[in-house]
Parts: C-alpha cells; sequence; structure tokens
C-alpha cells in the first residue's frame, strides 16, 4: 500500500530558460491601475490571461517587472501557486457486484433521498474543475450525464496554451487525462459502471457534469489555471441567467450551477480569490476539499470563508467483513461509528472548515498509472478500481448533495438558495460528532487510534446527512 502525500507550495515557473521569469497574478481596483499594468506586462513578458470582469490577468513576466508591477498604486499582486489534487491512492482490487449501495452513501443518508424523495440533482450542473476526464470515461459513465458541449481546459500557465480573450483554448484536453483523479471525483457525483455488468451509485445521478480541466495529467497546475476554469463556469452562468434560461438544457429555466474542487494549495492567489468572489456574488456555488495536510492545517481555496469546505471522516466497521464495502450496513445512529481521518486538514486561524463526509476507502474508477480502460479478463491488471481516500472523495459528496437540496429548491422554477443560504443549510443538516478518538480496524487486521480535535470538525461539528438537508 502506498499513499501519494499532496500538497501546495508557492513556485516560481522555471520552464522559460531562465529562473527571471515568473508568472505574476495581478487584480486592479481600477481600470486605469489595469490598463496601465497590462501594457508594462505585455511589453516586457507573455500575456496568458486576460479577465476584464475583474480587472485582473497573468502574465510571464521577468522579475524586475513583477517588482514594478508590486509598486503600482491599485494593485494585487502575487506570484502563481502550485496546486495539486488532493487524494491519497489506495490500491486494491474489488469484487464485481450488483449492488447500487455503498458504506459511503449509506452513512450520508443518499439513498433515503432518493427513494423517498425522488431526487437524485436532475436539473443540476456541476462543474468538476480538476484534471478533466480520461478518454475511455464513456465506459464508466453514461453520455447524458457528461455536458461535453460545455466541457473546457484551462492550461495556460502550463505553457500548453495561451488565451487572451473569452474563448477557451486547448479545449479538447479535457478528455485526453491520464492521471484519473477527475474520473474518481466525477463517479462520486454520478455514480459509474464496472464493465459492462453493473452500476454503482452516486450520490447526484441525475446531475450533469461540467468537466474542466485545470490541472496536468501529472496532477498539478496553477492557481491561474483555476481562476481561468472558475471565471469561465462563471461567465456561463451569467449567460444562463441573462438568457433566461436558454443556455443549459433544459432551456426556459436558469439551471443551477456548482464549482466542485478537489484540489488545493498553500495560498489563496489574487486571481483566484477575485474569481471566486465574482463566481459566487454570480450566483454560483462553491464546494472545495479541506485538505489533507492534517494538523499543518487547510489548503486553498478550500481555507477561504466564503467557500463551502469539506473534510474527510471514515467509518469504524472498515474491512470487518469481506466486501465491507457494499455488503455493511452502516448503523442509523453513527454514535462512536464515524471518525476523523488523520490526513483531513484541520482549521487553523483565519481559516474556515464547514462540514465533513465520507473521505476514507471509497471504492471507484481510479486509473494513476495512465491505464486505459482494461477488459475484464485482465485480471484488473493493471488496475482501474481502487479504494481511494481523500479530502478529494470528500468533497464531491457534498457537492453531490446540495445538487439534491437544488433540485428541490427548483420546484417553483427559480433558484431560492445561494452561497451563503446554501453553507448554513449544510452547517445545520449534520450528525454532530462529540466524540474525539476511534478505534479503527486496518486492511492488515490490526486495530488504530485515531484522535482529532475540535478544529478538525468543522462549523457544522459533524457529517453531513442528505436526508437533512432535504427536511432542513
Amino acid at each position: 500500500m502506498f499513499l501519494v502525500s499532496i500538497l501546495l507550495i508557492s513556485l516560481s515557473i522555471q520552464t522559460l530558460s531562465a529562473d527571471s521569469y515568473i508568472i505574476a497574478e495581478v487584480v486592479a481596483v481600477s481600470s486605469d491601475a489595469f490598463n496601465k499594468a497590462l501594457n508594462l506586462a505585455g511589453a516586457s513578458g507573455r500575456i496568458i490571461y486576460v479577465f476584464p470582469e475583474i480587472k485582473g490577468f497573468a502574465a510571464y513576466v521577468p522579475k524586475r517587472v513583477f517588482s514594478t508591477l508590486s509598486t503600482i498604486p491599485g494593485l494585487v499582486v502575487g506570484e502563481a501557486v502550485r496546486v495539486e489534487a488532493l487524494s491519497e491512492v489506495l490500491p486494491s482490487t474489488c469484487s464485481l457486484h450488483g449492488s447500487v449501495l455503498t458504506w459511503n452513501l449509506d452513512m450520508i443518508n443518499v439513498p433515503t433521498v432518493h427513494e423517498e424523495y425522488g431526487l437524485d440533482g436532475s436539473g443540476v450542473y456541476i462543474a468538476v474543475l480538476d484534471t478533466g476526464l480520461e478518454p475511455e470515461w464513456r465506459n464508466y459513465f453514461p453520455e447524458e450525464n457528461i455536458a461535453s458541449e460545455f466541457a473546457a481546459a484551462f492550461l495556460g500557465a502550463m505553457a500548453t496554451a495561451y488565451q487572451q480573450t473569452g474563448e477557451a483554448l486547448n479545449k479538447n484536453a479535457w478528455e485526453a487525462d491520464t492521471n484519473g483523479h477527475g474520473m474518481i471525483v466525477t463517479s462520486v457525483i454520478i455514480g459509474f459502471r464496472v464493465y459492462d455488468l453493473y452500476r454503482v451509485d452516486g450520490v447526484a445521478p441525475g446531475a450533469r457534469i461540467i468537466p474542466v480541466k485545470v490541472l496536468s495529467n501529472a496532477g498539478w497546475g496553477f492557481s491561474t489555471d483555476v481562476a481561468a476554469g472558475i471565471l469561465y463556469v462563471a461567465r456561463l452562468f451569467r449567460e444562463e441567467k441573462e438568457s433566461g434560461g436558454d443556455v443549459l438544457p433544459p432551456r426556459g429555466v436558469v439551471n443551477p450551477v456548482i464549482i466542485s474542487m478537489s484540489l488545493g494549495g498553500s495560498d489563496l492567489s489574487p486571481l483566484e480569490k477575485a474569481a471566486i468572489d465574482y463566481a459566487i456574488d454570480q450566483g454560483v456555488f462553491i464546494v472545495a476539499a479541506a485538505g489533507n495536510s492534517g494538523e499543518e492545517g487547510m489548503d486553498y481555496p478550500g481555507a477561504y470563508e466564503p467557500v463551502i469546505s469539506v473534510g474527510a471522516v471514515g467509518w469504524v466497521g472498515e474491512w470487518s467483513i469481506s466486501g465491507w464495502w457494499r455488503n455493511s450496513d452502516v448503523p442509523e445512529d453513527l454514535t462512536n461509528q464515524v471518525y476523523v481521518t488523520t490526513f483531513s486538514a484541520r482549521a487553523k486561524n483565519g481559516q474556515d472548515l464547514d462540514v465533513l463526509a465520507p473521505g476514507s476507502w471509497v471504492v471507484g474508477p481510479y486509473t494513476p498509472y495512465g491505464a486505459a480502460h482494461p477488459p475484464y479478463w485482465s485480471a484488473g491488471l493493471p488496475g482501474q478500481y481502487y479504494y481511494v481516500g481523500g479530502t478529494s472523495i470528500a468533497a464531491p459528496h457534498v457537492s453531490g448533495v446540495l445538487a439534491l437540496a437544488l433540485q428541490l429548491d427548483m420546484r417553483d422554477g427559480k433558484i431560492d438558495l445561494n452561497q451563503r443560504l446554501a453553507e448554513e443549510l449544510l452547517e445545520q443538516s449534520t450528525y454532530k460528532i462529540t466524540w474525539y478518538s476511534a478505534s479503527v480496524l486496518a486492511p492488515n487486521g490490526s486495530r488504530v487510534t485515531v484522535t482529532w480535535g475540535d478544529d478538525a470538525l468543522g462549523d457544522g461539528r459533524g457529517v453531513i446527512q442528505a436526508d437533512l438537508v432535504i427536511k432542513n
């Protein structure tokens, strides 16, 4: 077993032959400052993105120009931040099965919402900002669930595409991933097929996914591209509103849009912050992973207060029987049944953690070695179905639950929720964790005692419950 360590660091770009060039992110408070900075950067470097709606841009510039930009009044200037996918890969094989109920959905009462309330997330779009999907995604997901007509890729800061207008370049890269991280995140939301034999359910199997690739096939990228992806989705939703619902099917109604981000880093860049603020102001909902650094604190954008952030929990019944992940019944009374994972980021000063969701030993399609969908007779080599843990997995659970709530909200033909109300609703709809340790069974049969404090529980102080979200 191995774990992929996830972190975010500030990074100077090193692909332009000399250390003298970096990626500068600039946000201006006035048009005059914006134009002055843009002209200076364009004359001395290479413009990557221009975002007029937030008076921002990104550019490769010499360090001396970066220093000059920092002295211009009315500008917020910073270096691009390296961001990475936030999952920990736990390799395994899993038996073929026909069950649509898995422990993670059972823990948060998703089946109750599907069966008793008839909600599946239909009419809601979830933009997954991640590594994109692999070319074989149709083997796992129904085509109607993937809004390929709106899919996009933003890799300008990776020096593989450049954008100076509102158009999305390098568009087809969204379905050319070989990393697999975007696949497992998507599978949590809408479910997935096991070969052509069975289908495992998702939190919101009726939702439509907009894949937006902002991370490279190596699983990392820059805050610059994350901001570009956020603004792309914000523009899409703005057009949906301005047209009266004539952009996103079904036509004639303004369909809600959620951005789900299972990525993060140690700082919130100027462009990233401005993009998030703009998207929320437009009416887009934003959910992000808290990060996998445990006691070291949260990653951004999850730690940014306006964002709905999600930490990870597990179940003490893990590994208790063969095929536990699909055969075990999680008790309705979760007292002493839930534990906060050691990797789930704790909220430090100035950071905001909201709710918790399953993020330990969740099974899904994941091909971390760039493997194309192997046939069933290959005996799982190379593997394609894995146990995967991380706040990357917890976040899409909450994005899916929010989609269920928005579907209910839309029954009167309009969106009444906004980001703030949605965050409050989710925080009010948790099973409260009032204990601070648990004895957890490891895959090798040994027992490990896991402990946590209040800083691991979030403002909602517990694990999200889908049925409570609907009732509340």
